[in-house]
């Protein structure tokens, strides 16, 4: 899997939406949102990895761009990315004897807008914001499932939702099926697992935000550690 290819998956879904009312300025800039253009992170070198940080969608700055992806060497300093750099050097710190621990990120939705509520406020609110939704993350299965991390650290309760984790069985209806995941709980690792799924089996730690005014105090982020320390610990034995 290549980055380009990606960049023309997801320029495919905005030539699509181009022209659509998907494509209006939003409350937090007048720029309209595909005007914006698309931004992702993937490291096209990396393939079952160790740990999987994921997010919902990339803000705005107001900085417009062509679509483009970045992979790790890309990031530098940038605050977004420090929680898990942190977080990493702070595993790799406990293993002393073993290999360094691989890890990327993954954004469920690449458009570009701070405000996150504009996804349950606007595009949810209508059936083609919903497709638009739906056609990105198509893409972003695709890339989950070559990643294929051992851990997923899931910091964002839409991108929870967009996994599958809250759909549910109405009437002989399904709903909130999105990626269609099915997650069993793990009680003696004490956390989620993907199941029935040939091509990714990963446990998941379904976290608050790690940056940010919500994000998770010191005393949670210490836990969350050791906890990721201990299921790597235990599947990595087996």
């Amino acid at each position: 899997m290549k980055g380009q290819d990606l960049v023309k998956k997801y320029q495919e879904v905005w030539n699509e939406y181009i022209e659509t009312s998907i494509n209006n300025s939003t409350s937090t800039s007048e720029d309209n949102l595909l005007d914006r253009g698309f931004v992702f992170q993937f490291d096209e070198n990396q393939k079952d990895i160790d740990i999987l940080f994921v997010g919902i969608n990339p803000s705005y700055g107001g900085d417009k761009s062509e679509g483009l992806f970045y992979s790790k060497k890309d990031i530098g300093n940038l605050n977004y990315f420090k929680p898990f750099n942190n977080i990493i050097k702070e595993l790799d710190d406990k293993r002393t004897g073993f290999r360094s621990l691989t890890w990327s990120h993954l954004d469920m939705l690449v458009f570009r807008e701070t405000q996150q509520s504009f996804i349950k406020n606007q595009l949810l609110k209508t059936e083609e914001g919903n497709k638009f939704i739906d056609k990105q993350l198509t893409i972003s299965k695709q890339i989950l499932e070559y990643l294929n991390p051992k851990i997923m650290v899931v910091s964002n309760t839409a991108a929870r939702h967009f996994l599958g984790r809250d759909k549910y069985e109405k009437k002989g209806e399904n709903f909130a099926v999105w990626m269609g995941y099915d997650f069993e709980f793990d009680y003696s690792l004490g956390t989620d697992k993907i199941i029935n799924n040939s091509k990714i089996n990963s446990y998941v730690f379904f976290s608050s935000m790690l940056s940010g005014q919500r994000a998770l105090d010191n005393g949670s982020k210490q836990r969350l550690i050791w906890h990721i320390d201990n299921v790597l610990n235990k599947i990595t034995k087996t």
